[in-house]
């Protein structure tokens, strides 16, 4: 089954086949005409989760000129395989510090955020005022991801950031003395995927988030944003697919 879909969750287009590959082509060509007819401009991005060095997608795609990305959940997953088990204790501190190897937040977003939640918590808790880490510790991952904007940092940066990584945590063991990383593995995995590093960058000058709105907290006002970047709504329409294929 191959999915397309746009950065407002909408699925453009959907085939199944009895084969890997089959009916591809009619169905890019099927959305470009779409496009066309429609008086629609091309995407500036299209996010894949697969053959973003080839030239098979731009071909599939003609005559479109857009840039092609690798999504970053995807680029994060293969490392995956060079683990000993993604049940060790450490996999999650993995995977967290590895997405920081590749984002940054932006630092405007996260200060005018910080000083809404202090005015918030100062104003639930009858004007004490709280400390810098307790302002840390009320600020979840979903509420950054829904009002502060990230970016990629560049291939040179990711490139030595993702390698610091692997050195400071290649001999890494849980109690039993299992190791978190295969070094026979990963080092086959990150020969692969440093030729990837180029496809996960954000291209310059695409503005990858939309303004939903603003919301209140405290006496403060925050924006609220969606981002367009990956395949995240075609992972949400992943989920729903059992339920309307019948069968295992």
């Amino acid at each position: 089954m191959t999915n397309v879909t746009n950065e407002y969750g909408q699925v453009l287009n959907c085939v199944l086949t009895t084969g890997e590959g089959a009916g591809l082509e009619e169905l890019c060509q099927g959305i470009v005409l779409r496009f066309q007819n429609a008086g629609e401009p091309e995407p500036e991005i299209i996010y894949v989760d697969r053959d973003c060095c080839g030239a098979s997608v731009l071909e599939w795609f003609r005559p479109w000129k857009t840039k092609v990305r690798l999504d970053i959940f995807h680029f994060m997953r293969q490392f995956t395989a060079g683990l000993t088990t993604e049940h060790h204790p450490r996999y999650g501190t993995f995977c967290s510090k590895l997405s920081c190897c590749i984002y940054e937040w932006d630092q405007d977003d996260v200060s005018h955020f910080e000083e809404a939640k202090r005015s918030e918590l100062k104003k639930k808790y009858a004007g004490y005022l709280p400390t810098e880490a307790q302002v840390l510790a009320n600020i979840s991952s979903s509420e950054l991801a829904k009002h502060c904007r990230r970016r990629t940092i560049g291939v040179e940066e990711t490139q030595n950031l993702i390698q610091g990584l692997l050195d400071s945590m290649w001999g890494l063991t849980d109690t039993s003395g299992l190791r978190l990383i295969n070094p026979e593995s990963m080092t086959r995995v990150w020969q692969v995927q440093q030729k990837h590093l180029p496809c996960i960058q954000d291209p310059p000058g695409v503005e990858l988030y939309t303004k939903l709105g603003s919301t209140q907290k405290g006496d403060k006002e925050v924006q609220t944003f969606r981002c367009g970047r990956g395949l995240s709504s075609a992972e949400s329409f992943h989920r729903h697919q059992c339920t309307f294929i019948p069968g295992k």
